[in-house]
Formats: C-alpha cells, structure tokens, sequence
C-alpha cells in the first residue's frame, strides 16, 4: 500500500506491479475492443456464483456448466490471462477448472464484479489528460477513512468518482460522497459511473454528476471529458 499525503488528507493506495499492470491494460483492451465477449463473460460466468467460485487466489470454474457461447467467451478471457502470466497454475478436477492466480490484486479483480469499471473509468481520465488514483483510500483530517473508486487530484481541486456495475445504488451512496465533499476545504465534485439504470435517486440535490456506460468506451471517455471539463470551468468562477 502506497501513501501521498498533504496537510489535509492523507491517501492510501495499491501500486500495481508490472505483470499487474500488463494484465490490466490486456484485460481493458479486451473490454473496450470486445465489449460483448465480455458482457457475456461479466454477466453469465463472473457474477453467477454457480458458474464460478473464488478462494483466496484460486479461481474455481464450473467448465461442465458452460454451454458453447459461455464457453467461447471463457477461454477468450483465460487465454489472455496465460498470455500476461497471471496463471500461476491450473488443475482440471471432476468438470472444474482451479486456476491459481498470480496475486491478491488478480484475485480481487475477478472477485469484485465491479473493479473492472473503476480500471477503466481510471484509464478514461488518464487518456484525457487527468492523473488520478484507483481504490484510493482518503483520510481526512478528522481520521474518517473513506473508500473512492477513483479519485482525480488537480491540486485545488478534486473530482471523487464512484463506479456501479450493480443495481444496488442508494441515497447512501450518495450521501457517502457528499459529506466527505464537505469535510475538505477545497473545491471538489462527484461523480457516478452506473452500468444499470439507477432510479429513484435525486443526483442533482447533491450536487453529483451521472453517467451511463453503454459497453461503447469512445462514447464514454467523451461523456467524461465533458462533464469534468464543464466542472473544472463551472468551479473556476
């Protein structure tokens, strides 16, 4: 865990190795150019706990339960992830798959359905233009400790980004980014990246921003560009 800390807030981090590091640009590289191999990968495989189990870091596959089209997009995924070395070793037992993997991150990416949005909206900003932290975990100066998916730090100002790729976004949510808006002296904004139609929720009384990811990144990473590019101005007076 890295740290960076000024005289208002300390951050806490998880600096990526380089076979990290080349996983995650393969496997984002994959999502953006192959948006429905992985839609069919995220949502049929990886969040159907039947299908697949995680251990610690072995990944545990259900192969006899996958029909053709699960499987094709299976083995796109796991060939990639032979290819960047993140397979430490893998056993066939009784119609499973045990992939053992590389390291806790590795492991956490598969394990949390939602890390995959957070890595990506990370690089939209990156490609932007915007240096910003992944899982970034802010301490104030009154010792809360609050988890952000993505955090874009320009000096006098800071844009907090929170990542849905679930159904299950509440009022608390928003509240979340909220207060620690107000527990900071310096200019900031937030913004929440949804996967699923979120409804119900009054963005706008909190003064937050709302994008959809529609599985098109060119689309999204301008939608970004916009909204924060419109804030930093709308800030700056």
């Amino acid at each position: 865990m890295d740290a960076q800390e000024n005289y208002e807030y300390l951050l806490m981090f998880h600096a990526l190795d380089p076979v990290e590091e080349n996983f995650l640009y393969n496997i984002l590289e994959l999502i953006i150019n192959y948006p429905l191999v992985w839609f069919n990968f995220l949502e049929n495989i990886l969040k159907n706990k039947v299908m697949i189990n995680i251990r610690n870091r072995a990944l545990i596959v259900s192969m006899e339960l996958l029909t053709r089209q699960l499987r094709n997009s299976f083995e796109q995924i796991y060939r990639l992830m032979l290819k960047t070395n993140v397979v430490l070793n893998a056993i066939e037992k009784k119609g499973f798959l045990i992939i053992y993997l590389y390291s806790d991150c590795i492991s956490e990416f598969f394990r949390n359905s939602g890390f995959w949005l957070e890595y990506l909206t990370a690089r939209a900003c990156q490609e932007i233009g915007f240096p910003c932290y992944r899982g970034v975990l802010f301490k104030t100066k009154d010792r809360q400790i609050s988890e952000i998916d993505v955090l874009i730090d320009l000096g006098e100002v800071l844009f907090f980004i929170e990542c849905k790729d679930t159904y299950l976004c509440t009022e608390d949510d928003l509240k979340k980014i909220d207060s620690l808006r107000k527990r900071i002296n310096r200019q900031s904004y937030g913004l929440f990246v949804c996967t699923k139609s979120v409804q119900n929720l009054d963005f706008k009384k909190y003064g937050l921003g709302l994008i959809k990811y529609k599985y098109n990144y060119q689309t999204f990473r301008e939608e970004l560009k916009e909204q924060l590019a419109g804030r930093i101005v709308s800030l700056s007076f």
